[in-house]
């Protein structure tokens, strides 16, 4: 028994010994330039943000882009020039808004160019439209009713909305309380295509909930299928637990050029909110 002992003991200083942080020796490459615009029917809402990417160790804010040059095209022959915001936000830098604001037309194409480090970069995307919301409901979720985590918030907003059946659709949704973007979970992403929907968009619940007097809001956003691509390839990574039966990680294909990370994107939008009373 004692020999049992001593060995098990020499075997646990081993174990505990060998522990050992390790800086994996990763081959840095060059920044990139990061572009994140989009171009939508709503005037507030259109804008370009210009940042750098970092390197895998590095923490903090990314290296934000403020002398760009930028403009928007469409194929009607429009140019709308987007000059950088001289907020004192720091989350500010690094955002270009139109000079003379306008709204994006459904069934037109945009361009992006943006002009950063003496490169060229560049972007296309069409405006789909999107038909109105018709209603939205809400109703108690019974099952986190029950979670003693989100004491009060069991309500979910119910989204009603007729999917036209002679174009294939791609959406985006943004869920909001009380003004301010939600998420369940920070690697969330909401999106669909018409066959994931089906013909209507009919009572579909939204993944936020709420709690009386709060409220409940949503934007709908259509995409080409160059941005649902994107949005798909970009809820892979964020979830992708590295395993080892995990795909390996790769960076979202993106429609700009000359190498850019990001995504330029053009959305008619449609809004609805009511109370939780």
């Amino acid at each position: 028994m004692k020999n049992i002992l001593i060995l098990s003991v020499v075997l646990l200083f081993a174990l505990t010994a060998c522990e050992k942080t390790i800086t994996l020796d990763l081959e840095q490459t060059q920044p990139r330039i990061v572009i994140e615009g989009q171009v939508t029917d709503m005037s507030s809402k259109n804008f370009v943000k210009i940042s750098r990417s970092t390197g895998f160790y590095n923490t903090g804010k990314t290296t934000r882009v403020t002398d760009a040059t930028v403009t928007v095209e469409d194929n009607a022959g429009n140019t709308y020039n987007f000059v950088h915001y001289q907020g004192t936000n720091a989350d500010s830098i690094g955002y270009y808004f139109p000079e003379d604001p306008f709204e994006g037309v459904p069934g037109r194409t945009y361009k992006l160019t943006v002009i950063a480090g003496g490169e060229k970069y560049e972007a296309t995307d069409q405006l789909f439209r999107l038909v109105t919301i018709d209603k939205l409901e809400y109703r108690i979720n019974e099952n986190e009713k029950k979670d003693p985590d989100y004491p009060g918030r069991f309500y979910e907003l119910l989204l009603f909305v007729k999917e036209p059946q002679d174009t294939r659709d791609y959406y985006l949704f943004k869920s909001y309380r009380n003004d301010s973007l939600k998420y369940m979970y920070d690697t969330d992403i909401y999106f669909a295509d018409d066959e994931l929907i089906g013909e209507n968009i009919d009572g579909i619940p939204l993944p936020v909930y709420y709690g009386l007097g709060d409220k409940a809001g949503v934007e709908v956003y259509s995409l080409s299928r160059d941005a649902f691509v994107y949005y798909r390839d970009l809820q892979k990574l964020l979830t992708n637990d590295g395993g080892l039966f995990g795909t390996p990680p790769a960076n979202p294909r993106s429609n700009l050029t000359n190498g850019a990370l990001g995504l330029f994107q053009a959305s008619a939008i449609r809004t609805g909110e009511l109370h939780i009373e």
